[in-house]
């Protein structure tokens, strides 16, 4: 089955390395909040998970009171840690503290950016692979990524 794009070109319904990077920037922006915003909700129901499972281990309630079922207590989390005092180290680069984990986890998130979510979709008028890149050395990309 082959689709038409707004280019006029044909688009598999299996995407190819061809029908990458013809998309619009704004597109290609979306697509990359849309990952990062599924890792983000993916995050917050794993945390939310764990703690079901740990506090039924337990053979307690666990924290439930933030939301319903405790849907909201991982928000709560975020925002007391964002709302924490900050503490240097005496001798430290504060430039490199502040970096560090911006540096660890940048890569965590480009690890998911040539993973393919879908077939071809059509997101506002425009034709697109639900994947943000297509790489020829996508293994290796992969690899780097998690090291």
């Amino acid at each position: 089955m082959t689709l038409t794009g707004t280019t006029g070109r044909a688009l598999a319904a299996d995407p190819t390395l061809a029908d990458f990077g013809h998309d619009p920037l704004w597109i290609t922006i979306l697509k990359a909040v849309m990952v990062f915003v599924f890792l983000g909700l993916g995050v917050v129901f794993g945390v939310w998970f764990e703690r079901k499972l740990i506090a039924r281990m337990q053979h307690r309630h666990g924290p439930n009171r933030a939301g319903r079922s405790g849907l909201l207590q991982s928000v709560a989390d975020a925002i007391k840690m964002g709302l924490k005092e900050d503490l240097f180290p005496r001798n430290v680069d504060r430039v490199l503290y502040l970096l560090a984990p911006v540096i660890m986890v940048v890569p965590a998130f480009l690890a998911f950016s040539i993973v393919p979510f879908g077939p071809v979709v059509n997101l506002f008028g425009v034709e697109t692979p639900l994947q943000l890149v297509d790489l020829p050395v996508a293994v290796l990309f992969m690899l780097a990524m998690g090291a």
